[in-house]
C-alpha cells in the first residue's frame, strides 16, 4: 500500500502559531500602524510598493544583490520563472529605480559589458523602514528575540534576511499567493492598501474611517481613487457602511486581514534570525 507523505507547510503552522498568541491582536495592530506609514512615504515610494508585482521587482533585486549580484539577466529569470513580472515591467521599474536614486548601475570589472543593479543609500533606508514595522510587531509576540534591536545593532542582519528570504520565496509558495483573493484587491488595486489601512486603523480604535477627501490626502491619491476602491471592497464584503454611511471593516475583513498579517509575520520570523555562533 502506498501512503501518500504530506509535507509540513512550514509557513501556515508558524502562522497559526503566532495568531494563537495573547499579544497577537496588539501585533496586528503595530504592523498596520507601520504599514501606513510606510505608505505615507514620498509619492514614488508610494507607487512603488502599492502594486504587488513593483513590489516583486524590488524584493528579487535586493534579493540577488545578497546573494553576489542583481544583474538584468538574473532578474528576469525570476520575475518570468512564475509569470510574476513582464519584461517591459521589469525594465521600466529599473529604468525609475535608478531616475529616483534607489539603484545606481555599476559594470563588472572582469566583463564591461555586464551591468549590476546596486542599491544606494536611500534604498538601505527604504529597506530599513520596510522592515522596521515588522520586527516591532515581532517584538510584541516574541520579545524574547528583541528583533528591533537586532535590526539596529547587527550590521548583517539585513543581509541575512534577504538572501534566506529569498531562498524560501523561490522554493516554496509566496506569502502573497497564499491569499490570492486578499492580494488580488490589496496588493494589485491602485489605493486599495491605503484604504484598507485607514479603515482597518479606524476598527482597532472604535473610531469612525477617516473620509474619502482625508485618506486620498495621506496617501497621494484622488479622491476618486479612493471612492472606486471602497465601492469595490464593500462588494466584496470588506467594508459595510455603518448608520452614517461611512465604510467600516466587516467581520470578513478583521478575519482576512488578521490572516494575512500572520503570514507576513510568519516569513518574518523564520528569516529574521541572529548570526549563527562560531565555535572553535
Amino acid at each position: 500500500m502506498n501512503i501518500a507523505v504530506v509535507e509540513k507547510d512550514w509557513l501556515m503552522e508558524e502562522a497559526a502559531r503566532l495568531a494563537a498568541l495573547p499579544t497577537f491582536p496588539a501585533a496586528v495592530r503595530e504592523y498596520a500602524l507601520g504599514l501606513a506609514h510606510f505608505r505615507r512615504s514620498p509619492r514614488f515610494v508610494n507607487k512603488l510598493i502599492s502594486h504587488d508585482s513593483r513590489w516583486r521587482v524590488v524584493g528579487y533585486l535586493l534579493y540577488l544583490h545578497a546573494e553576489g549580484g542583481a544583474t538584468y539577466g538574473r532578474l528576469l529569470d525570476l520575475c518570468t520563472r512564475r509569470q510574476e513580472v513582464s519584461p517591459r515591467v521589469l525594465k521600466t521599474i529599473l529604468a525609475l529605480l535608478q531616475f529616483t536614486g534607489f539603484v545606481h548601475v555599476r559594470r563588472c570589472s572582469a566583463d564591461r559589458r555586464l551591468k549590476f543593479y546596486a542599491p544606494t543609500e536611500r534604498m538601505d533606508a527604504f529597506v530599513r523602514q520596510w522592515l522596521g514595522y515588522g520586527v516591532n510587531a515581532l517584538d510584541i509576540l516574541e520579545p524574547e528575540m528583541q528583533r528591533a534591536r537586532m535590526l539596529r545593532e547587527d550590521p548583517d542582519f539585513i543581509g541575512r534576511f534577504l538572501a534566506s528570504g529569498g531562498r524560501d520565496y523561490l522554493t516554496s509558495t509566496p506569502p502573497a499567493d497564499r491569499m490570492p483573493d486578499f492580494i488580488a484587491f490589496f496588493g494589485s488595486r491602485e489605493g486599495a492598501a491605503a484604504a484598507t489601512l485607514a479603515v482597518m486603523l479606524a476598527d482597532f480604535d472604535r473610531q469612525p474611517a477617516p473620509s474619502r477627501a482625508e485618506i486620498a490626502r495621506t496617501f497621494g491619491l484622488s479622491k476618486t481613487q479612493v471612492a472606486n476602491v471602497l465601492a469595490a471592497g464593500e462588494a466584496i464584503g470588506y467594508f459595510a457602511p455603518d448608520e452614517a454611511g461611512v465604510p467600516a471593516a466587516t467581520p470578513h475583513l478583521r478575519d482576512t486581514f488578521g490572516a494575512w498579517i500572520s503570514i507576513e509575520l510568519a516569513f518574518y520570523a523564520r528569516n529574521m534570525r541572529p548570526a549563527p555562533v562560531c565555535r572553535a
